[in-house]
């Protein structure tokens, strides 16, 4: 059972998810984190503010709220608010726009800006809202989320934009990708990797299938499947497809693609999207939309799933919670340096990554091989979260930066956060990437 009987009682009472009406379940700490908010916002304003955003996978875990999309104080305990606890590190914001749009937010894809602002809604916001945080004259982000790695595309957008500056990539955090679930009289759903396939390939589309009778579903539950998936370039669905892609029996003419387009993912199982499946935009308003509909399934990343009390599945009889270790181990072996995702594999739909032409001097674009994370020990649906940024145009930011891209690796920031580990859905990685490489990285 993946909804505990606090869970049950309390599952109406859900997040504003970007405007939507609601309560967020850590708005119930307010009162306790009020002074150490103020006095953590007071203390940063020494420096300048940080302007960053992009990925709502680690959200939560970045800013410890996501009651809107744009979050300028985050909470006590939170890595951000970490960062800038730490003697000299400023402020910083974070919109929530989602991994693709991040990255062109960084790259300056046209239509795109780091000024524009970052409004509430269903639809991914094309800016970080920089004159929000008294930055109107920055014209590129301090940092950028993406769980989706840079691919070949987005490194052409930055080199054709961002004359004279190069694209950083740096791994930084892991978070689990449940299956988030809602339909009357089915109180937990204990699936299979081979039910999952057959679930979002639309192979079952109803709750009456027999096949669903194992996993928990009583018999005499009926109704179609409504699928809720990302409408956005999604770094979760580049996760999730890449899990998909590897564990799914199929066809060289019919199987998943791991792209951040779930649209692409299923284009071999659906040329059209069936008519009751639903896309929305983010994590938050995802599992916002499963909740509130009956018959509804999706994926989302579970600190997002657990936030609002939602129901979650177990996969291969582990929890995406419990069975998510504290700190995920990321071997030298598993990362490439100035290698992009060039797409897919044409028989089986597994990603596909290629080095640089030409070949970067520096290494600062760490790719962790997709494959690395796509059925690991442990709960087998994880994603690799990225902190992305600019080689130079940081300015009196430079230093500021530095420490940023290279907190993931700061023992004294991830030890005062409260929200990334344990019993969160996120955890940090082991790795061997050290402040002086990042350094090198940052040049000015």
């Amino acid at each position: 059972m993946h909804q505990p009987p606090i869970r049950r009682y309390l599952c109406k009472v859900y997040i504003m998810a970007y405007g939507y009406t609601g309560k967020n379940r850590m708005k119930t700490l307010a009162g306790a984190m009020f002074l150490g908010m103020i006095t953590l916002a007071s203390a940063a304003q020494a420096s300048t503010t940080l302007v960053g955003g992009g990925a709502t996978l680690p959200a939560l875990g970045y800013t410890g709220d996501v009651t809107h999309r744009l979050t300028s104080s985050p909470v006590a305990g939170s890595f951000l608010a970490a960062y800038s606890a730490q003697t000299g590190n400023p402020a910083t914001t974070y919109c929530q726009t989602g991994s693709g749009k991040g990255k062109d937010i960084l790259a300056g894809v046209a239509g795109t800006n780091v000024q524009t602002t970052c409004p509430d809604g269903p639809t991914a916001p094309n800016g970080f809202d920089a004159g929000a945080a008294g930055r109107g004259t920055l014209t590129q982000p301090s940092f950028v989320g993406a769980d989706s790695p840079l691919n070949s595309l987005d490194y052409s957008h930055y080199t054709t934009n961002r004359s004279g500056s190069s694209p950083l990539q740096f791994p930084a955090v892991a978070g689990s990708v449940a299956i988030t679930f809602n339909k009357a009289n089915v109180s937990s759903l204990a699936l299979t990797d081979a039910l999952v396939c057959k679930i979002f390939s639309g192979q079952i589309s109803d709750w009456s299938d027999s096949q669903l009778a194992a996993a928990g579903v009583p018999a005499g539950v009926s109704g179609a499947i409504n699928v809720i998936y990302r409408g956005d370039n999604s770094g979760t669905t580049f996760a999730f497809s890449n899990h998909l892609a590897t564990i799914c029996a199929g066809s060289a003419s019919q199987h998943f693609i791991t792209d951040q387009a779930f649209t692409n993912v299923v284009s071999k199982y659906q040329s059209t999207i069936p008519a009751n499946w639903n896309a929305q935009s983010g994590n938050a308003n995802l599992v916002a939309k499963v909740v509130a509909l009956d018959g509804a399934i999706g994926y989302a990343e579970t600190a997002n799933v657990s936030n609002i009390f939602a129901q979650f599945a177990t996969l291969n009889g582990l929890d995406p919670v419990a069975d998510l270790t504290n700190s995920v181990t990321i071997n030298s072996t598993d990362v490439v340096y100035n290698n992009v995702i060039t797409g897919a594999d044409a028989t089986t739909g597994q990603a596909t990554y290629a080095a640089l032409s030409p070949l970067p001097s520096t290494s600062c674009i760490a790719l962790v091989k997709p494959s690395a994370y796509a059925n690991p020990s442990g709960y087998p649906i994880v994603a690799v979260s990225y902190l992305l940024g600019n080689s130079n145009g940081n300015g009196t930011d430079t230093a500021n930066v530095r420490k940023l891209l290279g907190a993931p690796y700061n023992s004294a920031i991830t030890g005062a956060t409260t929200t990334i580990g344990s019993g969160t859905g996120l955890a940090f990685l082991s790795t061997s990437f050290v402040q002086s490489q990042i350094d090198t990285c940052v040049v000015n």
